[in-house]
């Protein structure tokens, strides 16, 4: 069969979309993306593999992970309106701490150029400003440590770090968006409800990720996030709680009874 018109090869592909042939291999891998072929065994991408692409590469600049595009495209995107929000919101309040950092470091910029020079006061309240934020953020990672070294051994972390988990005091995106659903949700009030359930579905998913389906990893990581959701400094910081991880538990378990998700004791 030849490949006519508005096919492209992969090559032509990956150069079109700014991509390399080894992540469109990838996108094939994780279902997002099936090439055709040509009679002499060329892939090649059609109209409609085409605006597939550019699906994934939008959802991918939206800061969505591969196995949650599979799931969005896979579902026709019913869901991505309120993803699109929720990402949104996340990066407005990035937008915003980002925000005040400049108009400090303007106005500082202002007065130097007006006056020659910054008055103590000024300069008091610009490194004021700068230390609190880095205080936070030290405090914030001191106490993660000392909560991973509580729970996890050497062994533990590594397979988190391998598996890509940073830990609860750097930022991600993408728990941020499911503890905004998580949260609104929960003052729904129906962790039986069907989104709640794929909620929890996604939720553990992503835990499962990084511990590798390790049912003593996975017990020692939630111990680990009840006790750091403990204190205010995550709490503000993550938009987590012991109530919302308790809501996402039973929702979790309704998932299992309703056959979405299996059973973790019996699951090879």
């Amino acid at each position: 069969m030849t490949k006519t018109g508005a096919y492209l090869r992969s090559a032509e592909a990956a150069r079109r979309f700014g991509v390399s042939g080894k992540a469109l291999r990838l996108y094939e891998a994780h279902g997002l993306l099936r090439a055709e072929r040509t009679l002499a065994g060329w892939r090649v991408y059609g109209p409609e593999q085409i605006a597939r692409l550019h699906q994934i590469i939008a959802l991918k600049s939206f800061g969505f992970p591969l196995s949650r595009i599979a799931e969005l495209l896979a579902g026709g995107l019913p869901d991505l309106a309120r993803f699109l929000e929720l990402h949104e919101d996340v990066l407005r309040q990035e937008a915003r701490r980002v925000e005040v950092a400049l108009s400090l470091l303007s106005a500082a910029r202002l007065k130097l150029a007006r006056h020659g020079d910054l008055s103590s006061d000024d300069l008091m309240n610009l490194t004021k400003e700068i230390a609190m934020t880095e205080e936070r953020t030290q405090d914030l990672a001191a106490a993660y440590q000392a909560i991973a070294n509580k729970h996890f051994t050497p062994d533990d972390r590594a397979t988190l770090a391998s598996n890509g988990y940073q830990g609860m005091d750097k930022p991600d995106t993408d728990w941020a968006v499911l503890h905004e659903e998580a949260t609104r949700l929960m003052q729904a009030g129906d962790p039986r409800s069907p989104a709640a359930m794929d909620l929890a579905r996604r939720w553990m998913g992503k835990v499962f990720a990084a511990t590798g389906g390790d049912p003593t990893l996975t017990q020692k990581m939630k111990a680990a996030a009840r006790e750091a959701n403990e204190q205010p400094a995550f709490t503000a910081a993550s938009g987590s709680g012991n109530a919302l991880m308790d809501f996402v538990s039973e929702a979790y378990g309704a998932a299992i009874s309703a056959g979405i998700m299996p059973d973790p004791q019996t699951a090879n």
